[in-house]
């Protein structure tokens, strides 16, 4: 059987971690000192969820790219909003009902670009906050430290768990449905508890979200959200 071709980054971690980017490559990070047959081994013990993931990202929609123009409709947790742009001295972003309005001189789909992610980003710090504050409880009930929240562009998650005390949650999340934020997050929460995907990881999602695995096939079937002039 062919070895598993991966690019590794060493650094001054503990533990060995597997990574499926979005263009399918694979990417090990490893301890300074783990041997490069630990490493192997590693990567080969796997190999069913590897192939299990790149099946699925295969079949995922491609991405989907909007207009930033005037009239363009964007979402905000699943639901249409339209841009109404105008020029002039630039405000804050307002949205009112259905309306996202921005206000700035330079109306070119980089500028608005630029404003739509800042805007973006803090609605996500409000939901996602929210939401883990809504979770929490339960895993401070059990001795655990409620996590920092850090927002990120992430090309191959949707969210991780540092040892160090962060919860990373993807900015792309803000974008779909309230209930694959909800997935999200318990997922990411469970990992308090658990930080592998076993058994009794999956006994604890069920425990606290019943019905994860349709949120989550229900994620797996978006397509990813992006524009030509994306700032990252």
């Amino acid at each position: 059987m062919a070895d598993l071709p991966y690019t590794l980054i060493r650094s001054r971690r503990r533990s060995l971690e597997l990574r499926v980017l979005a263009d399918q490559r694979l990417e090990v990070r490893a301890p300074e000192r783990a041997s490069e047959r630990d490493i192997r081994a590693f990567v080969e013990s796997r190999r069913g969820w590897i192939e299990r993931t790149l099946a699925r990202m295969a079949e995922r929609p491609a991405p989907l790219v909007l207009a930033l123009e005037q009239g363009a409709r964007h979402p905000l947790l699943g639901q249409p909003i339209q841009l109404a742009i105008r020029p002039g001295p630039r405000r804050a972003p307002e949205l009112r009902q259905d309306q996202l309005h921005i206000q700035i001189p330079d109306a070119a789909p980089a500028r608005v670009a630029t404003v739509l992610d800042s805007w973006y980003r803090e609605q996500a710090r409000t939901h996602f906050n929210a939401e883990i504050d809504r979770q929490f409880p339960f895993f401070a009930d059990r001795g655990h430290a409620r996590p920092l929240l850090r927002i990120k562009r992430m090309k191959s998650r949707w969210g991780s768990l540092s040892s160090r005390g962060y919860i990373n949650l993807n900015l792309a999340l803000i974008q779909l449905p309230r209930s694959c934020l909800e997935y999200v997050v318990a997922h990411e929460l469970c990992h308090l508890e658990h930080m592998d995907h076993g058994p009794g990881f999956h006994r604890l999602m069920d425990q606290r979200l019943p019905d994860w695995r349709a949120r989550k096939a229900l994620l797996n079937r978006l397509p990813l959200i992006t524009h030509a002039d994306d700032p990252s």
